[in-house]
């Protein structure tokens, strides 16, 4: 079956990651068109649009840049094959150009929806990224995105930390074990150096024991062989 392409941009005064989020959210996605809604955000999720007229599936994501979705409508004819839409949110000064990429067309539809993007997409996104509601939609997921970030970087300072002082403590511990190792290895050399000089102190000692002992023996000896000799003095007077 032949088929046809269109291509339509549209500057958004928000971020790429506003337009990205809204678009594959479906209540935002309802409220920026004026249609019912239903998406599943997942590659090879279903979605639905505009009370049910579209229907596809997403594709491809590549956060904030891209989405690319099979794409068909209730006017397509029913042996026609799904056609190809693919979004990309390009960051300008002036906030997003958006740029719809709307390939295998059956012959004859392409003009229609060329209008369609832009009545029933473009203009009412426009009215509906300036309103009240959505800055403050805009400002709530700022502040969400804004916590998460903050519990990411708490949580990834606390792991720091705590293999920053795992690693100290192991440092500390190999450290110690180090200090025991020398200290024991000075107190074994200062026994064996004790041994040593007892084991050399203790044969003076017992010869010094020895020498007094003789000396004594010697001194008792001489005592009674004197006391016997004036004995025998006295006898003779």
């Amino acid at each position: 079956m032949p088929t046809e392409s269109l291509e339509v941009s549209h500057l958004l005064p928000v971020r790429p990651e506003r337009i990205f989020k809204a678009w594959l959210d479906a209540g935002e996605h309802a409220k920026f068109t004026g249609g019912d809604a239903t998406v599943d955000p997942a590659v090879g999720g279903k979605f639905t649009a505009w009370d049910g007229y579209i229907v596809g599936r997403t594709l491809l994501v590549e956060p904030h840049r891209r989405i690319v979705q099979s794409w068909r409508s209730t006017d397509f004819p029913a042996e026609a094959a799904d056609s190809k839409l693919e979004i990309l949110l390009d960051a300008v000064p002036e906030g997003t150009k958006v740029t719809l990429r709307h390939t295998n067309i059956p012959e004859g539809q392409a003009t229609s929806y060329e209008s369609g993007w832009v009545e029933h997409y473009f203009e009412p996104m426009s009215r509906y990224f300036t309103s009240a509601g959505s800055r403050l939609h805009g400002a709530q997921e700022a502040l969400t995105d804004a916590a998460e970030h903050a519990r990411e970087a708490i949580e990834h300072a606390g792991e720091q930390a705590q293999a920053a002082l795992g690693a100290a403590g192991n440092r500390a511990l190999k450290a110690a074990k180090k200090t025991a190792k020398k200290a024991a290895g000075q107190v074994k050399e200062l026994a064996r150096k004790a041994t040593k000089r007892l084991a050399k102190a203790k044969p003076k000692k017992a010869r010094a024991a020895k020498k007094v002992a003789k000396k004594a023996a010697k001194k008792t000896a001489r005592k009674p062989a004197k006391k016997a000799g004036k004995g025998r003095r006295g006898a003779r007077r």
